[in-house]
């Protein structure tokens, strides 16, 4: 759960959510406004998922920065060419695993290859590439599967929530593709992939949200109920 002991952790995260607060709608605004918003997921948007791990990558050095110039070196020599390949590998076999699980879900399995492989990779960008870059192959994989408890680690707690509220939206969002609407953004996988986004996004929001509401919990303490339900909930899963 958030911890307001380690406060320079708790702005970290509060930083992160608000860049990407800024830069998710900033890439939606732009390419709705430029008329490509029904051109997502397929190959010609491929600029998307650039800009997202471009975005995602500075996310990373910045959760990952130290204020200790010891432990910068320390964990500057602890990367190594094989930590870099086992990461990369690791990301293959998730896009793998995301665009066969699609498919198992009810995605076109003679057809919209492209497509599915488009979402696979936005799902693997949102979901599994900030973990490792965090944490490590490892680490990342017992987090995933619950073998491993964050516990304090508030920047593992928000990016494990953006890894499942981005699952969620992907999901949700393919409740409308058979609906009869015959409208051009229910084509595969548009709704799929800005569900996958908005469920990214509404995840940072929330992790804004309770930050502030921790800290006026330490003015007000009639708020902290709501801090307490909220690390109670925590604390069942």
């Amino acid at each position: 759960m958030f911890s307001l002991k380690n406060q320079l952790e708790l702005r970290k995260v509060t930083i992160s959510s608000l860049l990407t607060c800024i830069y998710l709608p900033s890439i939606v605004t732009v390419v709705s406004f430029k008329g490509l918003l029904y051109s997502v997921g397929n190959g010609s948007s491929f600029y998307i998922l650039v800009l997202i791990f471009l975005a995602e990558l500075l996310k990373s050095f910045y959760l990952n920065a130290s204020n200790d110039i010891q432990a910068k070196r320390s964990k500057g020599n602890r990367i190594k060419v094989s930590d870099i390949l086992r990461s990369f590998i690791f990301l293959l076999v998730t896009l793998f695993s995301f665009f066969i699980g699609i498919m198992l879900f009810g995605a076109p399995i003679l057809d919209c290859h492209e497509e599915t492989l488009m979402l696979s990779s936005l799902m693997t960008l949102l979901t599994v590439f900030p973990l490792i870059a965090h944490s490590g192959v490892e680490a990342s994989m017992q987090q995933l599967f619950g073998m491993k408890n964050y516990g304090r680690d508030s920047i593992t707690e928000m990016l494990v929530n953006n890894s499942i509220m981005t699952v969620c939206g992907a999901w949700i969002g393919a409740v409308v593709i058979p609906l009869d609407w015959n409208t051009p953004w229910q084509q595969w996988p548009i709704p799929c992939y800005l569900g996958a986004i908005s469920g990214y996004l509404l995840s940072n929001v929330l992790t804004v949200f309770k930050v502030i509401l921790m800290s006026a919990a330490q003015k007000y303490p009639v708020i902290n109920f709501i801090v307490n339900f909220l690390n109670t909930r925590h604390h069942v899963k």
